[in-house]
């Protein structure tokens, strides 16, 4: 039995999965990046980001189809060759490394401001590694089931939000496309991002067992997203004027300060600790994606790879104290890289992969 087989995960797993990795850091300012790019028509921006992803999603899912026992490096070797292919998957290590790098930093930042203020940032950085190596080192089986219970564990997240809507009012969102077009396109640019996360089905497809409803499984962990992305961002566009929303780097949080219940204070607290374990699973599958191709790109499977990538996260927050123009920086880098990797390059693969088939199929 194969490594992968016995490695295997369901379809709800699979789904889950790709879902709790889209719902990182950008949950907590999606709707004032949106606000200040297309304003309350922010949320139809969320659809076409949603559309696009979906589509390069099911792009994926197409390729990796084809070869449905191959990995994703073993696929672009064999259509590439051994140099060019390994050259792309380095590209692809690189920009794993980057985005859990750009997630753990946030969440750092985050857990530092709202929670843990005087306590030192490799301190923070430890507590987060030890969850992270724990689900990383028994494989993909254990970090689905661990994306399965986060999900089922934090689903009240977005609906706690719903008290805010004492204080709505619907008519900020109105008229609908005030300013054309053109910024809505612009938005979409910002909500593309905040569905980074489907590129992984690349890692996660070799695992899945009904491999046949892969495709749906796409559309569905997009949806999921989409739902949630959508709910937020209306209650914010509803409780916050147009103006005012623009105003708050996590408007998200800024919802549920006003929040009381009679047995607890500082809810907020709560709330924060709780998106700790949504920043998790955004961090782990990345890592993953890092430790695992690494392991196949010079054929020795063990877990100094892992060793080596925690550590060096541990090793930069000995010296750096992140500052929230930094993250932003670094988010917006990441962006631009993400457009190529993430997007552009899965079209072309698809591309590619169905016209050597056409070739292959006229050839004989």
């Amino acid at each position: 039995m194969s490594r992968i087989m016995k490695q295997e995960i369901s379809l709800l797993q699979f789904i889950l999965t790709i879902t709790s990795i889209e719902l990182g850091a950008s949950i907590l300012t999606l709707p004032a990046d949106l606000a200040q790019e297309a304003g309350t028509d922010g949320w139809i921006s969320i659809i076409m980001g949603y559309v696009l992803a979906t589509v390069v999603g099911l792009c994926i899912i197409k390729v990796m189809s084809k070869h449905p026992e191959k990995t994703m490096q073993q696929i672009l070797i064999f259509y590439f060759s051994p140099f060019l292919g390994k050259l792309i998957v380095v590209i692809w290590i690189i920009y794993a490394f980057l985005t859990a790098f750009s997630i753990f930093d946030a969440s750092i930042y985050i857990i530092n401001e709202w929670i843990l203020p005087n306590t030192p940032n490799y301190l923070i950085a430890v507590l987060f590694i030890v969850p992270v190596y724990m689900a990383l080192r028994d494989g993909v089986r254990l970090i689905s089931r661990f994306q399965l219970v986060v999900f089922f564990l934090t689903i009240w997240l977005p609906l706690i939000l719903l008290f805010s809507l004492n204080n709505s009012h619907i008519m900020f969102l109105l008229p609908t496309l005030k300013e054309g077009w053109g910024p809505v396109i612009q938005g979409t640019r910002i909500s593309v991002f905040a569905f980074l996360g489907f590129e992984l089905a690349f890692l996660f497809y070799p695992y899945l067992k009904q491999k046949q409803y892969a495709a749906k499984g796409i559309i569905i962990a997009n949806s999921i997203t989409l739902l949630i992305y959508l709910q937020i961002t209306l209650i914010c566009f509803v409780v916050f004027s147009p103006d005012e929303i623009s105003k708050y780097i996590w408007p998200t949080l800024t919802l549920v300060k006003p929040i009381r219940f009679s047995f607890l204070e500082r809810f907020e607290i709560v709330y924060v600790s709780f998106y700790i374990l949504i920043f998790l699973t955004s961090v782990i599958p990345y890592v993953f994606f890092v430790t695992e191709n690494i392991s196949e790109l010079f054929h020795r499977r063990s877990r100094s790879q892992l060793y080596i990538v925690l550590g060096f996260f541990l090793m930069i927050y000995m010296f750096y104290q992140p500052y929230f123009k930094d993250i932003t920086f670094f988010n917006n880098v990441l962006s631009s890289i993400s457009y190529f990797v993430a997007f552009a390059f899965p079209l072309f693969l698809w591309l590619y992969v169905m016209m050597v088939s056409k070739k292959k199929v006229i050839s004989k």
